[in-house]
């Protein structure tokens, strides 16, 4: 692959930060949309849950980033992030 200046910075910005796990779910290679720009885009702005619902679910310290369950009995608890649109792959 023919890299660019900003892919390189890009790829190696997303390598330095990501722990192990997050690496392991990254793609093999950057092909078609799915660029070491895009992928630095993605980890810097991460997912804002700005809608819970159900009484068993919660913010993490605070952050609309980090929810978590707070029961054992809970099922039906959500949460939503009203800004993301899904992609088929994505």
């Amino acid at each position: 692959l023919s890299w660019s200046l900003v892919e390189e910075v890009a790829r190696q910005t997303v390598c330095s930060r990501a722990t192990v796990v997050e690496l392991s779910s990254l793609p093999q290679f950057a092909s078609g949309t799915t660029t070491w720009l895009s992928i630095l885009h993605r980890y810097e702005h991460l997912l804002v849950f700005d809608v819970l619902l159900g009484g068993c679910v919660e913010y993490l310290n605070g952050d609309k980033t980090t929810v978590r369950g707070t029961g054992s009995n809970c099922y039906y608890s959500v949460a939503v992030s009203s800004s993301y649109v899904m992609r088929s792959g994505s």
